[in-house]
């Protein structure tokens, strides 16, 4: 019982380390997959979703070699990311307005 943590595997998927244990020191490295940067990057993929979507649009409308399906696909994708950040900040208030109920 003496080893650490971090050398106890994965016993369903070899090679992937356990969540949540890091090999690095107590410093932040740039590759650090946290929370934050996981909500940061969803943020950046939707926005840039939607910019692609309005390009698609703008495409479209001036008679580009742009297909109305291509437009369409681009609209729903952009829709439907921006449904789950809706939903992602939902359940992230429920959880805070749970942790707000809990007694000390």
């Amino acid at each position: 019982m003496t080893g650490s943590i971090s050398q106890i595997g994965n016993a369903f998927l070899p090679g992937i380390p356990p969540v949540g244990i890091n090999e690095n020191s107590a410093g932040s490295s740039t590759g650090e997959l946290s929370f934050k940067n996981m909500m940061l990057q969803s943020l950046n993929n939707a926005n840039q979703l939607q910019v692609q979507s309005e390009q698609a649009i703008e495409s479209g409308l001036i008679g580009d070699d742009i297909t109305q399906a291509e437009v369409f696909t681009s609209i729903k994708k952009a829709d439907l990311a921006l449904r789950m950040m809706v939903q992602m900040r939902n359940k992230l208030l429920e959880a805070y307005n749970e942790i707000q109920k809990m007694q000390m």
